[in-house]
């Protein structure tokens, strides 16, 4: 009869392919798979989706309305991002993270709060027999600092809302606070008050050196928060005239991928980029690694089937000049990793690929914690 001879309704990859039969089969459409590789999952050309034709336009109907379904969910889940906490400490540094947390806010529709933490070491370096004494004084001293460093943060909170107005993102609203205390700990304070789904900031600020023992303000907030943070280097300047085009993601081939592609999706989604899935080892296994590549494929895919990703396998005994090379020959615009937990004794005597990144980039970095 006509209406069982056998239609392909898609062609896919395997997973995704399993994928749609199910549904299908849950909805009463007998469905069949066509150029499977027993090894592989597929052959080159993807693996068919088979119906009888007397059941497309079922199918098709059934297809549209879960299309819609998932782009609804992915509209909802996409917007996530409603607010970005940048922290400042009035360097060019700071200013130039501030760009592109607007940038960033204006495209996901989300609010700005600048944060400027100053730091009062008079109250260190007083002692407790002389405390007394001097009561007086210190407390002139310290909202001395205080007028000075809300005065500093108003000011430059005036300058970004002017930037905000001439490139037409006034629509962003820019909020701000002002703490005492140690940095890192008051962003981390910051964060869980302000719940932001991001943190965008520099990657120097004022007075700080390459050498410094404990390392950048931006990895001393990865040990603090389980929040992405977008890392902007010193050598990265702001072009309003160039969009993000091209986005590298590092993968360990660990379950922490799943979790950082999805937060990854959300921060990017209002972007039109392509995704470069990018594995660096000194000795790969190349045929594991591709299928475990794949996989990753699958999954990008899964979270936003109109992303573009393409897939690279880097070998090579030093990694940082293996970034900068494919950086370079890509055109990235963006490069994100997770940063996994290390001791302090592996930090200092052997830096992990994030920690190499914060100093050397020239290229923003956006962060996961594992």
């Amino acid at each position: 009869m006509e209406d069982d001879k056998l239609i392909t309704l898609a062609t896919d990859h395997y997973t995704s392919a399993e994928v749609l039969k199910a549904r299908l089969e849950s909805a009463g459409i007998e469905c069949y798979l066509s150029n499977v590789n027993i090894i592989q999952g597929a052959g080159s050309e993807g693996v068919r989706i088979q119906i009888k034709s007397g059941d497309v336009e079922k199918a098709l109907r059934l297809m549209n309305e879960w299309k819609a379904e998932q782009q609804e969910s992915d509209r909802k889940k996409f917007r996530e991002i409603r607010r970005i906490l940048v922290p400042v400490d009035f360097s060019q540094y700071s200013k130039n993270a501030c760009l592109y947390a607007l940038n960033l806010a204006h495209k996901l529709g989300a609010d700005i709060k600048i944060l400027h933490v100053y730091y009062a070491p008079i109250v260190d370096l007083v002692p407790i027999t002389d405390a007394y004494s001097i009561q007086v004084d210190m407390d002139i001293n310290l909202r001395e600092m205080e007028r000075n460093a809300r005065k500093s943060l108003l000011s430059f909170v005036a300058d970004i809302r002017k930037e905000a107005a001439g490139r037409e993102m006034d629509d962003v609203r820019i909020g701000y606070a002002l703490r005492e205390g140690i940095i890192e700990d008051e962003i981390a304070r910051m964060a869980r008050d302000y719940k932001p789904g991001i943190i965008v900031l520099g990657t120097k600020g004022k007075g700080e050196k390459q050498s410094d023992i404990i390392g950048s303000v931006v990895y001393r907030v990865l040990d603090r928060t389980r929040l992405p943070v977008l890392a902007i280097p010193e050598q990265s300047r702001y072009d309003t005239s160039k969009e993000v085009k091209n986005i590298a993601y590092a993968t360990h081939f660990d379950d922490s991928d799943y979790i950082a592609i999805r937060r990854l999706i959300s921060i990017v989604s209002d972007f039109d980029v392509k995704v470069h899935c990018v594995h660096l080892s000194k000795n790969s296994q190349k045929s594991w690694d591709e299928v475990k590549m794949e996989n990753l494929r699958d999954y990008f895919r899964k979270v936003h089937r109109g992303i573009e990703v393409e897939c690279h396998l880097l070998e090579g005994e030093d990694n940082i000049k293996e970034v900068e090379a494919f950086v370079e020959k890509y055109g990235i615009d963006l490069f994100s990793l997770v940063n996994r937990k290390r001791g302090l004794l592996a930090r200092l005597f052997n830096p992990g690929l994030t920690r190499k990144l914060i100093y050397q980039s020239t290229i923003p970095l956006l962060i996961f914690r594992a």
